[in-house]
């Protein structure tokens, strides 16, 4: 019964450390791999269950710094800063009339429909040649380009 129970905590903490990616389950697994191969040997669980808990806290507190500085991302990405992405400056035309955050529009530009809002005070009529002025996640900020009338 042991080794299934070691083998259930081996699988769990593998399913976690994918949806997780934060590097500890990994490191409890590595515990319970341990304390499986002891149960495979017939040692008593409870001798086990220690072997596991020094294994997993050895093993996290001595390798998972190294392991973060090594994976994970070293750059943290902030969604509340505007997107410098390349629909910046791009132009297009309103395909649904454009009003502010609560009254998004729909605009086409190079083929694609975006969801859209304006700074503006007054909506941006359907027809309207716009620019990209700034993106927050799939949301396009636009204004009319010169010459466009309101």
């Amino acid at each position: 019964m042991a080794i299934l129970f070691w083998l259930v905590i081996l699988l769990v903490c593998i399913f976690a450390e994918i949806h997780t990616q934060a590097f500890v389950a990994v490191f409890v697994a590595v515990g319970s791999i341990v304390a499986f191969f002891l149960a495979l040997a017939g040692v008593p669980f409870a001798v086990e269950a220690v072997v596991f808990v020094v294994v997993t806290a050895v093993t996290l507190f001595t390798l998972r710094p190294s392991f973060v500085r090594r994976f994970a991302r070293s750059e943290v990405v902030d969604l509340t800063v505007p997107a410098a992405g390349s629909l910046v400056n791009q132009t297009g035309f309103v395909e649904e009339v454009i009003g502010d955050e609560g009254h998004p529009g729909r605009v086409k530009i190079r083929g694609e429909f975006w969801r859209a809002v304006t700074d503006r005070p007054t909506p941006i009529a359907s027809g309207v040649r716009v620019v990209v002025v700034k993106s927050y996640g799939t949301t396009l900020w636009v204004e009319p380009t010169d010459g466009a009338s309101d």
